[in-house]
């Protein structure tokens, strides 16, 4: 069986349609953010550390496909403002990390869009909110062009480095590429919560007092 993976795996390193796949993978991936196409990713970055494909094109494939995606995410929140925002559930971490986009653009311009990438769904979110925001274009294009790079080289480079590490077996170089991407995923996530709650946390003595002031007022 690992024999049959292993043979599997080097054919699609292999593939002469490996990029075209990635371009198309990171298109729908950064729409339905379901797909899994940092796996491909890592995967043609393990092909590049052994030579069957080029860093730089994978790359470019890579982040062509993103942009392309949230250009058209960016679109729908443009055209489809009202009904965008019916879908954001209050609660959820979908509606959250829209939100948030939505402030962090109106008072910090469009860092967020580079940051935002990071986070599961995040490039999904923040394009969709750039376009309710009304967000420019032109910059909405900037920003979107250099994040999506940006994260392709970092999804290659993973794949890439595991491959270096492991130049003698590809599979067990993917599993640690993907190893490492999700462990790095989980800290930016638990980070990420853990910075959101403590505002929650600082606040909830303060709002505890302001209910006691009332009481003790009737008294």
């Amino acid at each position: 069986m690992i024999d049959v993976l292993r043979q599997l795996l080097e054919g699609t390193m292999a593939s002469p349609w490996l990029l075209l796949v990635i371009i198309g993978m990171a298109v729908i991936d950064a729409l339905i953010p379901m797909v899994p196409s940092e796996a491909l990713i890592i995967t043609a970055g393990v092909a590049a550390a052994a030579g069957t494909q080029d860093l730089a094109l994978v790359v470019l494939a890579a982040g062509f496909g993103s942009f392309v995606g949230e250009f058209v995410a960016y679109a729908i929140g443009r055209r489809f403002g009202p009904a965008v925002r019916k879908r954001m559930v209050p609660g959820t971490a979908r509606a959250t990390t829209f939100g948030h986009v939505e402030r962090t653009l109106e008072t910090s311009g469009g860092l967020i869009l580079l940051t935002a990438r990071y986070i599961p769904a995040g490039r999904t979110v923040a394009a969709l909110a750039a376009g309710v925001t009304g967000f420019p274009t032109s910059r909405y294009v900037g920003y979107s062009a250099v994040g999506a790079v940006m994260s392709a080289a970092y999804v290659a480079l993973l794949g890439y480095l595991g491959g270096a590490a492991f130049a003698g077996d590809p599979l067990v170089a993917l599993l640690f590429s993907l190893a490492v991407g999700t462990t790095i995923t989980a800290v930016v996530g638990l980070v990420r919560r853990r910075r959101a709650a403590a505002p929650a946390a600082l606040a909830t003595p303060a709002t505890q007092q302001q209910h006691r002031v009332p009481a003790l007022a009737g008294h």
